[in-house]
């Protein structure tokens, strides 16, 4: 089974996101960010030579082999990335191989912390971590906050489609646990979310609203309020495609989110 390129470049509120480009595709997208007026990050891995694992596979909370060869792919998005003077570099610490046991998934996200931040001063561009833990040890807000506080170097991304469907799926209020993460949130990928069963039919949808804040769906301006309360300057990239013939409404639903990002991320009146 082979993955192709996703040659992903999301859009975000004044910035965008590059992610998995085919490796043909570097050398003049390279000349196109070195180029670019706006600021953008990296969703790594920035390229594969191999096709045959999933792009967002990665093995640092697993015993596998190849959690060693996670962080050298890592190693390589972060030095491509500074390079190309990308602003950070958003990475995966979760995925299905993840070990059960909660202490061992900790000493091993803690390790992953420390050489994380190595790497990220090594290189000299910041890592922000996405939350994650659909399956695992290590899953809980607390958890990711309190690696945040451990590596000052590391921020969290927050993923709210994920963080809505892992606290379904273990029965926690998402909303709490985006509260607890708020303080550590230094981007955010937005999408609309609803229950495992439209996001393994459909993944990420475009954010709409029609959508937000009904018949289950995720409410995203309940989301994102803390975040932006804690940290208004917090980076937010819309991460989620579309097919052919759904533009009109795509381009409705992004400035509608701008819209309401850029109201909330305003200084509240004083009374």
């Amino acid at each position: 089974m082979t993955f192709p390129s996703a040659s992903a470049i999301h859009r975000g509120l004044g910035r965008f996101e590059v992610f998995d480009v085919a490796a043909e595709r570097l050398p003049s997208l390279g000349v196109h960010l070195l180029c670019s007026p706006l600021p953008y990050s990296i969703h790594a891995p920035l390229s594969r030579p191999e096709l045959a694992r999933n792009p967002s596979a990665v093995f640092f909370l697993s015993d596998l082999p190849g959690r060693e060869q996670s962080f050298a792919e890592l190693d390589q998005t972060l030095r491509q990335a500074a390079a190309l003077h990308a602003e950070y570099v958003v990475t995966h610490l979760n995925w299905t191989d993840d070990v059960l046991s909660e202490a061992r998934a900790e000493a091993l996200a803690h390790d992953t912390g420390a050489r994380l931040a190595a790497l990220s001063r090594a290189h000299g561009i910041a890592v922000h971590v996405e939350c994650g833990g659909y399956s695992g040890g290590f899953h809980r807000a607390e958890q990711f906050a309190g690696l945040a506080r451990a590596f000052p170097e590391l921020g969290l991304c927050l993923d709210v489609g994920h963080v809505w469907l892992i606290a379904q799926a273990r029965g926690r209020s998402a909303y709490r646990e985006i509260e607890i993460l708020a303080p550590h949130a230094r981007s955010m990928h937005l999408w609309a979310a609803r229950d495992m069963a439209t996001y393994r039919r459909r993944g990420h949808v475009p954010l709409s609203p029609a959508l937000s804040g009904t018949d289950g769906w995720l409410d995203l301006a309940r989301a994102v309020t803390p975040v932006l309360a804690a940290r208004p300057d917090c980076a937010a990239i819309f991460e989620f495609t579309w097919e052919p013939g759904e533009e009109r409404p795509v381009a409705d639903g992004l400035r509608w989110a701008e819209d309401l990002l850029k109201e909330l991320a305003q200084p509240r009146r004083r009374s």
